[in-house]
């Protein structure tokens, strides 16, 4: 077993084992476009006493192809591009929304999807950077947020245990020292509790010797963010709402204000017991078979839920126009993307370096996965 590093300070407070559970209200795109919205979300967070409220920092055009076509979400049917553009956040909104988050004593955290996004939330000096499940594997994205040398959280769903060694490779490999929380994670929305596997933490722990908490998709607030505390969590992250029947793909399986309140009530209860003593406090009040079922086996694989995703929802080189045969790949004609469900994805982003600056032997039509075939030819001897 790795030993276990020590805690990492996110603006003077320490997270790690032994230390209070960080929580962190994910607001993520439910402020809907709507600064007092997204203001009212940091107030509920303050309500209801976390230690941080998050928000995620994309552009539409970064994150998908704009021909990824409808998907079936939460919502129903929907073009998934246009709902991205509907429901991203404003980035000269971030400034206000940090000041406004810091004045009621929260530290004001945001996901950044794209390197434009890592350059602005590292200008107004955010205490961490925060790496979603599908941009694990987006390896230039990691390096840039290295680059500043600030506490990163990564979450780990649609990713295997080498998947998550590369990616703290390409992390270290820019900042040898780096502090890194890793977030046990499905992803799926919402999650069914039965596929947790909470048990991941501490094989995260014992692989890696980094702190570990848990990225919460389900609709529960008390028992799952409970027995992840229990199993070792230092981390607990969930999204949340001001009311579940707002518009918008996250609100449905996010908690109201109240649930949150309760379920940062019940984690707070949780430690004034011993570590040793949680998973036996937990199984007496929650019965040992519930308690093993969310525990789960323990392994770090694709789980049921989120094999649906994979590994569509990771990221890979596509092409964002149509690209002619004998046309020179560049950033002007590829980007690393998300190919959602209705496209094939391309070469993972560890080949970006690789393949800027090669000639395509054939036509790439826009949206579709760059492939070595697009790149190579073979010789036929006779």
């Amino acid at each position: 077993m790795i030993p276990m590093a020590g805690p990492v300070d996110i603006a003077g407070r320490k997270v790690g084992y032994g230390e209070p559970v960080f929580v962190i209200a994910e607001a993520g795109s439910n402020h809907n476009q709507d600064l007092r919205l997204a203001k009212r979300l940091i107030e509920a967070a303050a309500y209801a006493h976390v230690d941080a409220v998050k928000f995620q920092l994309f552009r539409a055009d970064w994150l998908y192809p704009s021909n990824c076509g409808p998907v079936d979400t939460p919502m129903g049917v929907v073009d998934f591009y246009e709902v991205l553009r509907r429901f991203a956040l404003p980035s000269e909104w971030v400034r206000e929304l940090k000041a406004y988050a810091e004045e009621r004593g929260l530290i004001f955290l945001c996901t950044p999807f794209d390197e434009i996004a890592v350059s602005l939330l590292a200008s107004l000096s955010v205490p961490a950077f925060k790496i979603a499940s599908p941009e694990l594997n987006h390896l230039p994205l990691l390096r840039a947020v290295a680059h500043y040398q600030k506490p990163i959280i990564c979450s780990t769903g649609l990713s295997t245990l080498c998947d998550i060694e590369e990616a703290l490779q390409s992390i270290r490999a820019e900042w040898p020292a780096a502090s890194v929380i890793l977030l046990q994670c499905v992803a799926a929305y919402p999650l069914p509790i039965e596929q947790c596997n909470l048990n991941v933490v501490r094989t995260l722990q014992e692989a890696f010797g980094v702190p570990v908490g848990f990225s919460d998709h389900t609709t529960d607030n008390e028992s799952v963010p409970a027995i992840a505390v229990a199993a070792g969590a230092c981390t607990i992250e969930k999204h949340f709402t001001l009311d579940h029947t707002l518009p918008g793909p996250d609100h449905p399986f996010a908690l109201e204000p109240d649930e949150l309140r309760g379920m940062v009530r019940t984690i707070r209860e949780l430690e004034s017991i011993e570590l040793e003593e949680r998973i036996a406090s937990i199984s007496r009040r929650l019965g040992e078979n519930r308690v093993k079922t969310i525990l789960g086996h323990g392994r770090k694989e694709i789980m049921p839920a989120e094999q649906p995703l994979y590994p569509n929802d990771k990221r890979s080189i596509h092409a964002i126009k149509n690209i002619r045969s004998g046309e020179t790949l560049s950033r002007e004609n590829m980007r690393i993307l998300r190919s959602e469900r209705n496209l094939t994805p391309g070469l993972h982003p560890r080949h970006w370096t690789t393949v800027l600056g090669a000639v395509a032997m054939q036509d790439i039509p826009e949206g579709m996965g760059v492939k070595w075939e697009h790149l190579l030819t073979r010789s036929i001897r006779v």
